[in-house]
């Protein structure tokens, strides 16, 4: 009888020993594993931490951008933010939609400089610096194109002068050129409500003409 349980507690015993060993042995490649992942983890997060501070928007825009942005200024969504909120966004909108309209028009440049660009995609909103961070500004599809074909005349402009040395790129927009351009340009900042339409359309305008001495 006792070499019968001897027998058995010997077993035991061995088999307990193969089961510690068994678990000791996961154990390690669990650490080893949790390391691993930590240390990608840790690699991949200031990356991370780099792109969030790269889309930070502009707090006093009150978290509106793009086109519910839009939407607010010319009246069609009542609902994101109080008529003394949009008052005091204005101002700032229009500093910002200054910079975008330039973009806009740039684009219309660069695909009329550049061959079989017709099936280029139409962007409709354009991301802007501000003091306090970024704003989106979002226009019409209609609005763009009008801008984008600016961009095409004002191309034309100066390919027909560019053998002028004394002109450069830098030419006198031509009159007819110049009333459509500032037409639409305040066409838009009054739809949005924006004071100094005409300010912001000479402004763009002089972003991409000389100014006419006369």
């Amino acid at each position: 009888m006792i070499p019968v349980l001897l027998t058995i507690t010997v077993s035991i015993g061995i088999i307990l020993i193969g089961l510690l060993f068994f678990v000791l042995g996961k154990l390690n490649w669990l650490e080893t594993a949790t390391n691993s992942l930590l240390t990608k983890i840790d690699l991949a997060a200031p990356r991370d931490r780099t792109q969030e501070v790269e889309i930070q928007y502009d707090p006093y825009f009150y978290g509106l951008t793009g086109q519910p942005l839009w939407n607010c200024l010319i009246g069609e969504d009542t609902t994101q933010a109080t008529p003394l909120e949009l008052d005091e966004i204005r101002p700032r909108y229009g500093i910002a939609l200054l910079k975008a309209l330039v973009k806009f028009i740039q684009d219309g440049i660069a695909i009329s400089s550049q061959p079989n660009a017709e099936n280029t995609v139409i962007e409709l909103e354009k991301l802007v610096f501000t003091s306090r961070g970024q704003i989106g500004i979002w226009l019409p599809s209609n609005r763009v194109e009008k801008l984008r074909n600016f961009g095409s005349k004002i191309h034309n402009e100066r390919q027909k002068k560019s053998q002028d040395k004394d002109d450069g790129p830098r030419v006198i927009a031509p009159d007819a050129l110049a009333k459509d351009f500032k037409s639409e340009i305040c066409d838009i900042c009054d739809l949005l409500q924006l004071r100094h339409g005409d300010e912001i359309a000479s402004d763009v305008l002089k972003a991409f003409f000389a100014e006419n001495s006369d």
